[in-house]
């Protein structure tokens, strides 16, 4: 059986392009005799992060393309190069993580689909978005619900997802295959002790990107946080790239308020650099207001870091009771939560055993691999 991943929209460099670099890595590392893997890939992912022995080890099954959807310039040579490619392969089914893609194919393709706001979006989420980027997010959601109705076979994280496409893109229940989000098997090696940094800060961790993070909350925390608790050593550990959507925002508050120094930027980091990362902090906080299944909750859970998260369902699902509540953006409860995360040390130390508790749920990262890929061989043998 000939199975091509197709990839060539994984650009940028982030939790997308985490997934696709694991399940690459486990295509070489969970072998199935019959199975003969074929990989489109982007440039990106080319020069970011396959090293030479995984390329020497699929010689000639290995196909480099420009980072897509590049519609000005290198699209349409993408397509009919991709084309080629699988005429000449002939695959039984293509996979394409980061679904669904601009580029299209003759052949069985199940896509993983992913994206929060088509099917699972909500109220606070629209309202962190200014007038622009709504109007774009809206516009965005109807094309992708446009290339979601011509896709037959997806693979997600969630039930909740599973019934949004369902009901709006009406897509047939069996042909959905939910794999829950798991930790990468990185993290299964990695030392995840935590390090105290004694330089007198409580070091929290906020990772991600996009409006829907809500990471702009973090000042008025800050600001709340000394007001109402005379606190003053908290430090936010946040991951945006440069030019991120609403870190010029969070920037402007900072300055505002006299608080730069408690704030660090530290911009996309690979899965190595944020484990580094996590050790060093004493609480994580996730405000984000719309999730399919986010891996910041995981990757707490991993490195036993007591977790203050919005009270939604996509936190509640994972959690359950290991961790924190709070109202969607309201600064004043996540200000409360977070002083009692790191003073109540009581309370730390049940945190902490209720989530290890909770990570064997999402600790196998084979089981997530062999799940996925027996969905593909089922796709692949339908009539």
């Amino acid at each position: 059986m000939k199975i091509l991943i197709n990839v060539v929209n994984a650009r940028n460099v982030g939790g997308g392009l985490q997934v696709v670099y694991n399940f690459i890595l486990g295509t070489q590392k969970y072998k199935y005799a019959n199975i003969e893997w074929y990989y489109a890939v982007s440039e990106c992912l080319d020069q970011k992060y396959l090293d030479s022995n995984f390329k020497e080890s699929v010689q000639g099954r290995y196909f480099v393309f420009p980072n897509q959807p590049d519609f000005a310039h290198t699209y349409l040579h993408v397509q009919n190069a991709l084309r080629d490619l699988e005429n000449e392969i002939n695959p039984d089914v293509i996979y394409t993580i980061l679904g669904p893609c601009y580029n299209f194919f003759k052949h069985k393709e199940v896509i993983r689909f992913v994206h929060p706001w088509v099917v699972t979006s909500n109220p606070y989420a629209w309202s962190t978005l200014p007038l622009g980027a709504k109007i774009r997010m809206k516009l965005h959601i109807i094309l992708l619900k446009g290339l979601l109705s011509k896709t037959k076979y997806i693979v997600t994280q969630t039930e909740a997802v599973k019934r949004g496409l369902i009901r709006d893109i009406h897509t047939e229940s069996e042909n959905i295959k939910v794999v829950n989000n798991v930790l990468p098997d990185i993290y299964s090696k990695i030392n995840k002790n935590h390090i105290n940094t004694n330089d007198g800060y409580v070091n929290i961790c906020a990772v991600g990107a996009g409006y829907h993070k809500n990471l702009t909350l973090i000042p008025n925390v800050l600001s709340i946080l000394e007001k109402k608790y005379g606190v003053t050593n908290y430090k936010f550990h946040i991951t945006l790239p440069e030019g991120a959507l609403g870190l010029k925002d969070i920037e402007s508050q900072l300055k505002k308020l006299g608080y730069q120094d408690r704030v660090v930027n530290h911009g996309n980091l690979k899965q190595d650099k944020l484990a580094e990362l996590y050790r060093i902090c004493d609480v994580c906080f996730l405000p984000s207001v719309l999730e399919v299944f986010s891996a910041s909750t995981i990757e707490a859970m991993a490195f036993g870091i007591p977790t203050v998260a919005t009270k939604l369902p996509f936190n509640v699902e994972v959690f359950d009771d290991s961790c924190l509540y709070y109202s969607p953006m309201n600064a004043y409860e996540a200000s409360k939560q977070l002083h009692e995360a790191v003073t109540n040390h009581k309370l730390r130390e049940i945190l902490i055993s209720k989530m290890t508790d909770r990570l064997q749920l999402f600790n196998s990262f084979e089981n997530y691999f062999k799940e996925t890929v027996n969905f593909l061989i089922h796709v692949a043998t339908l009539k």
